[in-house]
């Protein structure tokens, strides 16, 4: 086996992260582009990527992975920006509640599953049951569903049969993945269904970490890991992404299921980039690196929290170019900077020995 890639901190996984909440924030403030939902996707390969090497590599170092503080760090990484940002709709919840003497079901209800992160399975349902500006939480909750189990698997998995399993089994999640939501495609179910529920969209978090193992064993597809291969592959899968978010939205959505191109196609494109973006080398990857995409990628999260209710409380729903919009946009980057250095750093800085781990690997959803 080829010696395994420490990963460390890679200022360009910051500008992947920078490129996708930019991408997601583009298309529910102004509707463009028409896939824009495809940065979530982006966020969940790198997730799944940077999560499966920090698993990987502590056993690796160790022998062992500590559970309970996986869960510790992303508890402190997730939580406390997430609590403070549901505050106002406690708020609101409270005030109705007092002066009309009644509570808004749907307000209850996107409460409590954003508390509990099942919003995906709310969602799923019935897109409608929760408030507009909390449905993206669904993405934060499919990945912490996940990764309730993903951290136990890969210790029984690794302990059998060492990284080498932990691939194979991946790879056999992801065809069954596919298998089963072509399966239910052909069933006739819904699209809400497809997109949101926690069984039918977990490919794209799957496909990260299969990378993960791969990067983790030394053993990265040639076109990656030839250094003058990299500059071309990271070329296309960068075009292959922004490309995907702009023309698949075009596309209807059943068809593009149907084709596999949502998400599956589009997250090992995704994968490419993120690997070829940690192994530098690369114009692009010195792109993804400059000071403005990395800040943005560093704030990702608390942005992705706050930019869907401060463009509904801004301009409610409708997705155009105009002053409301905007206003709403630079609010977000305004307050998601305050959440960021005022509410996450002090849980993350708290002892010395997670605020590497939280800035290397929190991973956004991250995401709509």
């Amino acid at each position: 086996m080829r010696e395994a890639r420490r990963l460390g901190y890679r200022p360009a996984l910051d500008g992947v992260r920078g490129l996708a909440i930019a991408i997601v924030v583009a298309f529910h403030a102004f509707g463009w582009p028409a896939a824009g939902t495809l940065g979530v996707d982006l966020f969940f390969v790198l997730s799944g990527f940077l999560i499966t090497t920090l698993l990987l590599e502590e056993h690796a170092r160790s022998g062992r992975i500590g559970i309970r503080a996986f869960y510790v760090r992303r508890a402190r990484r997730l939580l406390p920006a997430l609590f403070v940002m549901l505050v106002p709709f406690v708020l609101i919840a409270a005030t109705t509640t007092v002066v009309r003497g009644t509570l808004s079901s749907t307000l209850f209800l996107g409460l409590g599953a954003a508390l509990t992160y099942s919003s995906n399975i709310v969602v799923a349902a019935d897109p409608s049951a929760v408030p507009a500006a909390l449905i993206h939480l669904w993405s934060l909750a499919a990945e912490e569903q996940f990764y309730l189990a993903w951290p136990l698997l890969v210790l029984v998995l690794i302990r059998r049969g060492g990284v080498r399993l932990v691939g194979r089994v991946v790879a056999v999640l992801l065809a069954l993945a596919v298998a089963y939501r072509l399966a239910l495609l052909l069933r006739g179910v819904s699209i809400d269904r497809l997109y949101y529920g926690p069984d039918t969209h977990a490919d794209s978090l799957l496909v990260g970490c299969f990378f993960g193992c791969l990067w983790m064993r030394g053993r990265l597809p040639r076109m990656i890991s030839s250094e003058r291969a990299r500059r071309v592959s990271i070329m296309l899968s960068l075009v292959a992404v922004l490309s995907a978010a702009v023309l698949i939205g075009r596309v209807p959505w059943r068809v593009a299921y149907g084709l596999q191109l949502v998400p599956t196609a589009f997250a090992v494109a995704a994968g490419v980039l993120v690997v070829s973006a940690a192994l530098g080398g690369s114009a692009i990857a010195r792109a993804l690196s400059v000071k403005p995409l990395v800040f943005l990628g560093r704030i990702s999260y608390a942005v992705y929290l706050w930019h869907l209710p401060l463009l509904v409380a801004f301009a409610g729903v409708d997705r155009e170019f105009g002053v409301r919009t905007c206003a709403a946009v630079l609010a977000t980057v305004v307050v998601a900077t305050g959440s960021r250095y005022v509410i996450e750093l002090p849980f993350l800085t708290r002892r010395r020995s997670f605020t590497v781990e939280g800035e290397r690997h929190a991973a956004v959803p991250a995401t709509v």
